[in-house]
């Protein structure tokens, strides 16, 4: 669909033009559920449009939104587009970080919230990616992440690709606006399409339920496998992965913070099938009282069933990716070393 320009006075509204100018009239709950109909490339359109549309009189309306006569003709005033109006219209209906993405591009502004995503793959994905990339992305691509995982990312580069970056990254002039936005939609397209598409998120939430009630060895398994052709996909869905055992890579603090909700019983049932190294991890973060309660218990020769310690393991673990959903722990940046 092209997008057409705003009409002179007397010519009717374009396609596009009549979209945006029913979207604006509906509510705002009404506009939100058709947004959610239109991919990622017709939703940037119509709120390129919407951000541009001059005022569209009562009588316009009239001809392009039936449905809608007599809300119009009842004293509404002329409908008028802008940047602000765009922006609502994308709001009642997207995630802010789709919103910001489209909104940037409609205001000629590096996209930060793209970047945020960048900066969040593993080091090994960018790396993997920037490897067959020109020099002069390497450097765009760095300079705008954060320091510390442009440092690890850039370890793992080449040796002569590595140089080469640094080099123009010395005596490279700044990047334009127009060149940035083609390496930013680059790198949606080929880091995030397919986490972009609609209902990606969902999806790969159920996945993640499904998956996270497996044995390790399997989680191991079909991790590996998507990691094959999907590396971006397969990085998605480990973040969105936590067993019982990962509990050792956690720190202190956010370890406090998972077994001040964990029932007792349940704690005693779930580090019965641990090995040594979890209790370890688990038992100095427990109050001095509730600590000696799970080590009496622990050593007592009590042998329940392989089927109810694996159930407390998961009730524990999910509890774990309920905290981190809910922003009490961050499992991205315990996973990197880097929780406060």
């Amino acid at each position: 669909m092209t997008i057409h320009p705003l009409p002179d006075a007397g010519r009717p509204l374009g396609g596009p033009e009549k979209i945006a100018a029913v979207l604006l009239a509906l509510d705002r709950e009404a506009s939100s559920r058709v947004l959610k109909h239109f991919d990622h490339g017709e939703l940037k359109q119509i709120a390129r449009v919407a951000a541009t549309l001059d005022i569209v009189p009562s009588a316009a309306l009239e001809e392009i939104c039936n449905g809608l006569i007599d809300e119009i003709s009842n004293g509404q005033p002329d409908l008028l587009g802008g940047e602000s109006v765009a922006e609502e219209l994308l709001a009642s209906a997207l995630p802010d970080e789709q919103v910001a993405d489209i909104m940037s591009e409609l205001r000629g502004r590096s996209n930060k919230f793209l970047w945020r995503r960048v900066g969040g793959l593993s080091d090994q994905v960018l790396a993997n990616y920037l490897g067959a990339e020109h020099p002069q992305t390497v450097v765009i691509l760095l300079s705008r992440v954060d320091p510390a995982v442009a440092a690890r990312v850039l370890a793992l580069l080449p040796g002569a690709l590595r140089a080469e970056a640094m080099r123009r990254m010395l005596v490279s002039k700044p990047v334009s606006e127009h060149v940035l936005h083609i390496v930013e939609e680059a790198l949606q397209e080929d880091l995030f399409a397919a986490a972009s598409a609609p209902s990606t998120n969902e999806v790969s939430a159920r996945v993640a339920g499904i998956v996270n009630q497996l044995e390790r060895e399997h989680i191991v398994e079909i991790i590996e496998g998507i990691a094959r052709s999907e590396p971006v996909l397969a990085e998605q869905l480990k973040s969105m992965i936590f067993s019982f055992e990962d509990i050792v890579g956690l720190s202190e603090r956010a370890r406090m913070i998972i077994f001040d909700q964990v029932q007792i019983d349940r704690l005693i049932l779930a580090l019965r099938g641990s090995d040594a190294s979890v209790r370890e991890a688990v038992l100095p973060c427990l109050s001095a009282r509730t600590r000696r309660m799970v080590e009496s218990e622990l050593a007592s020769a009590a042998d329940p069933p392989k089927k109810e310690v694996v159930t407390a393991q998961r009730e524990i673990a999910n509890l774990t990716l309920r905290l981190s959903s809910q922003g009490l722990i961050d499992l991205v940046a315990e996973r990197r070393g880097e929780a406060a």
